[in-house]
């Protein structure tokens, strides 16, 4: 099996919402202060079931703005996306994907105690952490469904040993986590920070749950600082849509653009973007700042992917 959720992390649980104290249920757990009730879910694994913790907050249909709305159909195509990864299960990808960043957890960063990835996933993260040097690692995703049917993903098992082991996993919202404070002494944020409905209130969470000194370290691509993409005289989206046609091709050769020529043009369809926010480099390192954390450290991710770079920022208050 692929899911746990150990001991350890479910002492450390609080309501997403009030952060008040729960208690357990028959599949679950309520919450004694707001009386919320959060309930296991059931994942295939081919001929078996595993269940994962749902924290996500659910709201009427009425009481949703239209823009929430939007946000949450943007990353519904985000989750489709990752489902379609899936499916094609390309080796290649992965151990390019697994180079890109590599040196930013062996060399640059160096993580350590208690984890938490938001926006984890599967856990591909622990590929690059030292066992003996993380004493509790756990994924947070509001996509409930990422780790089903990953037995029928055998490269994706095959470029990431780690997954083979258990991982401490339970969905939810970076706005809204169910972890009492002063808890971890890392918070990892790869690639979602322009996923997030609300970046600002993501990163007080974040904060929130960190130890006093505890790290915060995002990795986002950005516009401007030091990044290959500029934002003056120039269209954003644009500029994106090149890259990402760019880096496809790279990946998995001219047969992508002509298939996906194909598919916009005589289906019809327009080109998916996902993304919420687009950040630029200055608003990045400024959100930080107002968010009281302390930049100690960026680094720049080696080319082709120079847009992308990594802050690390400490809790020290």
């Amino acid at each position: 099996m692929y899911i746990k959720l150990d001991q350890e992390i479910i002492n450390i649980l609080c309501c997403p919402i009030c952060k008040g104290s729960l208690r357990a249920i028959g599949q679950g757990f309520a919450c004694k202060d707001c009386a919320t009730e959060y309930l296991s879910c059931n994942i295939k694994q081919g001929k078996l079931i595993e269940k994962v913790l749902d924290f996500r907050i659910y709201r009427p249909d009425y009481c949703v703005s239209k823009e929430s709305a939007k946000c949450f159909d943007m990353q519904e195509g985000y989750q489709k996306y990752y489902s379609e990864r899936g499916k094609r299960d390309n080796l290649d990808e992965y151990l390019n994907e697994i180079d890109s960043v590599k040196e930013i957890y062996t060399d640059e960063f160096h993580i350590n105690g208690r984890v938490l990835d938001i926006g984890g996933g599967q856990g591909t993260t622990r590929h690059f952490l030292e066992a003996e040097r993380v004493s509790l690692y756990v994924s947070v995703d509001p996509f409930i469904n990422i780790f089903q049917d990953i037995e029928r993903q055998p490269n994706l098992l095959k470029a990431y040993p780690c997954l083979a082991k258990p991982c401490n996993f339970l969905a939810c919202q970076a706005e809204n986590l169910p972890f009492v404070a002063n808890t971890f002494d890392w918070v990892h944020m790869r690639s979602v920070l322009d996923h997030f409905q609300d970046p600002y209130l993501a990163l007080k969470e974040a904060y929130r749950v960190l130890k006093l000194g505890g790290v915060l370290l995002i990795g986002s691509t950005v516009y401007n600082g030091k990044s290959s993409l500029r934002t003056k005289n120039s269209d954003i989206a644009l500029q994106n849509l090149a890259s990402k046609i760019f880096h496809k091709i790279k990946e998995e050769g001219l047969k992508w653009i002509v298939g996906a020529l194909i598919k916009k043009i005589f289906l019809r369809k327009k080109w998916a973007d996902p993304h919420i926010f687009r950040w630029r480099y200055e608003d990045l390192t400024d959100l930080l700042r107002a968010t009281k954390f302390m930049i100690v450290k960026e680094h720049w991710q080696k080319p082709p992917f120079t847009m992308c770079v990594y802050v690390g920022a400490k809790k020290l208050i």
